[in-house]
């Protein structure tokens, strides 16, 4: 039995130093450790904007970011003269779009923009827009001037109270002389920007409201009246990159897209017309 004893540790013994031996020869070789990526950076892009392109640009920049892949844009929707203001104060948005050629010249004036990046993108006109059903039964502009109908208007410093106020002008050289005067004795309210206007006639607090073009396609349940041609008020759309915009490059591939063909297809969807050329 001691024989067995001695033979079987010297077996255990040998078979240990064995497998001593087959690892020293044969090393495990670990794997090699996989390189993850990291995914390519985003850059992101500041466009100011004026409400009356709103549900537009945001379109805009969408169609921006598919194609680009690597950007993110972030709209501040607001009003021109605001934005202008704004930025004279010191802000630094990349792009400004901008409703009316004042703000924007002015900027460039100040060389806060490149006088040679300023680019017209879109024109636009007035509509009259009326509450679904039209219950004060305005058929004509010559029902805007009577007694009792409740009518808004935007305040006249923004680019669509402007071009309202030039509107009355030319109806009362078209229409009648003392238009403008009743068609403000029915104004009940100056709304700051179109979006305000069009939300009360959807909610029947007025009558009528003067907006432009395509605030009356992105609010198909409202009634419109169309005015006349020789009397309807044209304001362009522009847009620039800014000097101190922080992502110079892709500020511009944004304008350019805007320009494009696939970026006037939004836009002339909306209501809006070509710019001038």
């Amino acid at each position: 039995m001691r024989l067995l004893d001695r033979r079987a540790r010297w077996f255990a013994l040998f078979l240990s130093l064995s497998l001593v031996f087959l690892a020293a020869c044969n090393p495990v070789t670990p794997a090699p450790a996989t390189e993850v990526e990291a995914p390519a950076a985003s850059s992101t892009l500041t466009a100011f904007a004026p409400a009356a392109l709103g549900d537009t640009v945001t379109q805009l920049a969408a169609g921006f970011e598919a194609k680009a892949g690597d950007v993110k844009v972030l709209l501040e929707i607001g009003h021109t003269p605001t934005q202008r203001t704004q930025i004279e104060q010191g802000a630094t948005p990349d792009v400004i779009f901008t409703a009316g050629k004042t703000d924007i010249e002015a900027l460039a004036q100040q060389n806060l923009i490149a006088a040679d990046q300023v680019k017209p993108l879109a024109r636009n006109q007035l509509i009259v827009v009326l509450p679904p059903g039209n219950p004060a039964q305005i058929a004509t502009v010559e029902d805007l001037v009577k007694p009792g109908v409740r009518l808004l208007v935007a305040q006249p410093e923004l680019p669509i109270g402007m071009a309202t106020e030039k509107l009355l002008d030319n109806l009362s050289a078209k229409v009648a002389p003392d238009f403008k005067e009743k068609a403000l004795a029915n104004v009940v309210s100056r709304e700051l920007g179109v979006k305000p206007i069009v939300t009360k006639i959807g909610l029947g607090e007025a009558d009528a409201g003067v907006v432009f073009i395509s605030d009356a396609t992105a609010a198909p349940g409202l009634a419109t009246l169309m005015l006349p041609d020789d009397a309807n008020v044209t304001v362009a759309f522009m847009v620039a990159p800014l000097a101190a915009a922080a992502n110079p490059e892709k500020a511009k591939a944004f304008v350019e897209y805007a320009l494009s063909d696939e970026g006037q297809a939004l836009l002339q969807a909306q209501g809006f017309l070509a710019p001038a050329p």
